[in-house]
């Protein structure tokens, strides 16, 4: 009977209040069913997600008989498997990429990774469940390669290397890429005639690795100086990491650029052309610092499910 006497106003008031108020308590539930969701998850996660071991290495000795995860083809490879000798032997345990043995570090699979030292920080700086030992494993130089036949050619790519240094060119990309002083990318003319065909693997971020507009890196920005300055279009050959040097001495490819470290062995196979940098071998352990629970939700559901 109120309700019917009440002047329009006093009506007005009534139904916006009361609309309010069946807002704001429907808002209340959903905010608490969300809350109530991400404990869930969380508690979920914490009971159905395997524990990981606690890390036991915090030198280059604590090595010794532990698993190490290395890419396949890597200088880190061989070292690892000749270090120790028979009374502290790694146990060494190979990839095909760099990131698959990440995974496994992460996963407790594995209790190190024996890693190039750039790609090394960028993969700490991402997740924060790894970290890098201040003690180096290694220290090595980096270097193109050419079939051994192929001498003219090699005379030509350190010709360009040297011009790039002379003209500041290689700073600048290196300074892009490594220190993060610049935004300098080496963008070549197109060029047409036969294709100077490079070898290289793009799973070693921030030498060469892959972006929605192709490839990219460091070595990627020093092949295309290179086609430039040979007059030749350049075509990049993606591979597995421990196929370049056979591509490379079986004129598949014309010369590869790729981290490749300069050694003895090596030598016996590929022309090395100019060092054009310098890199050391470094221990990536886990800090202690749990994944995030995006992380642990995707790696629980990629092992669960059947995709």
């Amino acid at each position: 009977m109120s309700f019917l006497s009440a002047d329009k106003d006093s009506i007005f008031i009534y139904i916006t209040q009361s609309e309010v108020r069946f807002v704001m308590r429907h808002k209340w539930i959903w905010i608490t069913l969300v809350v109530f969701a991400a404990v869930t998850l969380g508690i979920f996660l914490i009971l159905h997600t395997d524990s990981v071991d606690d890390n036991k290495v915090f030198s280059v000795a604590d090595l010794a008989h532990k698993k190490v995860g290395v890419q396949i083809g890597n200088t880190a490879e061989g070292l690892a498997k000749e270090y120790g000798g028979d009374s502290a032997k790694i146990d060494v345990q190979s990839f095909k990429t760099i990131y698959e043995a990440v995974d496994a570090l992460r996963a407790g699979e594995i209790d190190a990774v024996l890693c190039d030292d750039w790609p090394a920080k960028m993969i700490a700086e991402k997740h924060s469940s790894l970290k890098i030992l201040d003690e180096v494993f290694f220290e090595e130089s980096y270097a193109g390669i050419v079939a051994k036949e192929n001498a003219a050619l090699l005379n030509e790519v350190n010709l360009a290397l040297a011009q790039m240094k002379s003209q500041g060119i290689y700073d600048s990309i290196f300074n892009s890429f490594l220190v993060g002083s610049g935004d300098y990318h080496y963008l070549p003319k197109p060029l047409n005639g036969r294709a100077l065909k490079l070898a290289t693997n793009a799973e070693f971020e921030p030498y060469e690795f892959h972006t929605s507009a192709g490839y990219a890196g460091i070595d990627i920005e020093i092949a295309n100086y290179i086609s430039e300055y040979l007059g030749r279009p350049l075509q990049v050959v993606d591979m597995g990491f421990d196929s370049i040097i056979d591509a490379v001495k079986n004129g598949e490819v014309d010369f590869g650029l790729a981290a490749l470290s300069v050694n003895e062995e090596r030598k016996q196979f590929v022309d090395f052309t100019d060092e054009y940098a310098t890199s050391k071998i470094v221990i990536l352990v886990r800090s202690g610092q749990g994944d995030s629970i995006l992380f642990r939700l995707k790696n629980y559901l990629a092992r669960k499910l059947p995709w």
